[in-house]
């Protein structure tokens, strides 16, 4: 097996062809430019490069294991980029009481996981997937449109796409079948194993993402509710994360609850009173 399937390959040439395309169009410029401007934002660009560094600190830990092997490298890149990057960067956006880390665990141990490295490992001839690309992309834009229709033409697009899906496992199959003798099953079980191993490697820094920005609402918050005193926000701020430490549950108690209470002139006694009744209510609160 080489480094790169022959799906990627195709899928790399689509993307320069696309690339080129649009370097010729002056509006891209004047399009992309502010995109670029907005993620080099720097609350942007450290996070990132902090869940860079984390994938340089797996892959120099995976070093010292005996079957490690550099080629491996091309699916811890793109695991970072296309599913560590969203999954840290959603975590500051969603809900995570919604059982957001459970689920990308079971994510990875779906039969739809385990399907797409399957057809994602065992490609067909260059030219195939050349041909291939662009009738999957013109399924995706299909099925994506076809909430507009009718019922008859939505259960068409559905079968086609079905029969489609059918027919590029079964030729997979047959595929790993045809290579059995070739196949290499420590780099197949540990492309297999990756997205899992990875997914918890990351969920740490994940929740770490979380926290913050849960704090930097509450904080934002808090500060319409208090005084200009930059000594009395500090202080308030350390009896916060005191009381609510690295819980995210417990910072968004006091956030939908708790820093409601606060006003403009609050003593620090008031403050103090509020805090210990948080503490109290948190006895009873399963973390």
């Amino acid at each position: 097996m080489g480094i790169f399937t022959t799906r990627e390959i195709a899928l790399f040439i689509y993307v320069v062809i696309l690339i080129i395309y649009l370097l010729l169009h002056k509006k891209f410029k004047s399009i992309v430019m502010p995109v670029i401007k907005a993620a080099l934002h720097i609350k942007l660009v450290i996070p990132f490069l902090i869940v860079l560094t984390f994938a340089a600190l797996f892959v120099y830990v995976c070093t010292y294991l005996p079957f490690w092997d550099w080629i491996y490298i091309k699916d811890i890149v793109l695991w970072v980029f296309f599913a560590g990057v969203p999954i840290c960067f959603n975590a500051t956006s969603r809900n995570l009481e919604n059982n957001y880390f459970k689920n990308i665990l079971i994510d990875n141990l779906k039969f739809t996981a385990l399907t797409e490295f399957i057809t994602g490992t065992f490609t067909f001839h260059i030219i195939a997937e050349l041909i291939l690309q662009p009738v999957l992309f013109i399924f995706v834009i299909l099925q994506a449109t076809a909430k507009q229709k009718t019922d008859s033409v939505k259960k068409i697009i559905d079968g086609l796409i079905g029969i489609t899906g059918i027919i590029i496992i079964f030729l997979t199959i047959k595929s790993a079948i045809d290579s059995f003798d070739d196949i290499q099953y420590i780099d197949i079980l540990v492309g297999l194993l990756l997205p899992i191993v990875l997914s918890v490697f990351y969920l740490p820094i994940a929740y770490f993402f979380a926290v913050y920005a849960k704090y930097d609402v509450l904080f934002f918050r808090m500060s319409f509710r208090e005084n200009k005193n930059k000594k009395q926000k500090i202080i308030h701020r350390c009896k916060v994360i005191c009381a609510c430490k690295l819980s995210y549950k417990k910072i968004c108690k006091f956030l939908n609850e708790y820093s409601q209470k606060m006003y403009v002139n609050m003593n620090e006694n008031d403050f103090d009173v509020m805090i210990n009744d948080f503490r109290k209510s948190q006895k009873t609160f399963i973390d």
